[in-house]
């Protein structure tokens, strides 16, 4: 965005974020479980526009109108689903558009949001219920949104150390801040951590 000339205000940000953690040591394992998914909270806005006049001329019945609209959006910025597959846990984190409910990494605003000044993607470092901090990082709590993985190991590998993988994917994406401009896009990159972690008893 810099060799753009678009400034520090237009950057790209995370659309999805997908991480998949698997304990190397399988026969060690004897259940996995994960927490709720989809429990991120909800953002409810009503707006409501009214407009009335009157029109009394003499000797008439006079004349009155009255106009109202009403408007009520729900906003989930986040979405965050996890599931098992073996001793692997799977957590992916969406972002999702609050105009239409689509999900931002595999879709493209239309041209008509892009140019609209109120677009909720628009101006989005100070929105009060941004997904994003003003410096670009990610705004969700552990106590809006489940992320807990739970591993059951058999008591003979307490003192011991696991090995355990991690493998993630980021998509991050463009849309336009404060710049009036038709370009988008999505990027994504993957990485691969190894993990060494003692077990210890948490009872």
């Amino acid at each position: 965005m810099a060799e753009r000339g678009y400034g520090s205000e237009e950057k790209h940000f995370p659309s999805r974020v997908m991480l998949q953690i698997t304990p190397m040591q399988q026969s060690d394992v004897l259940s996995v479980s994960v927490g709720k998914s989809n429990d991120n909270p909800t953002h409810e806005f009503s707006i409501e526009k009214g407009f009335e006049g009157s029109f009394d001329p003499p000797n008439s019945f006079g004349l009155k109108a009255s106009v109202t609209e009403s408007l009520t959006l729900a906003i989930r910025p986040w979405k965050f689903e996890q599931s098992v597959h073996g001793n692997t846990a799977t957590l992916n984190w969406f972002l999702h558009d609050g105009g239409n409910g689509r999900e931002v990494y595999s879709s493209k605003p239309s041209k008509l949001s892009l140019l609209q000044p109120r677009a909720w993607f628009r101006d989005r470092y100070s929105n009060a219920y941004r997904p994003f901090t003003k410096k670009g990082g990610v705004i969700f709590a552990r106590d809006e949104y489940g992320d807990s993985v739970w591993w059951k190991i058999c008591g003979a590998t307490l003192g011991k150390t696991m090995n355990w993988e991690i493998r993630g994917w980021i998509w991050l994406t463009y849309w336009p801040n404060k710049q009036r401009t038709f370009h988008s896009e999505t990027r994504w990159l993957e990485f691969r951590e190894s993990l060494q972690l003692p077990l210890t008893n948490f009872s």
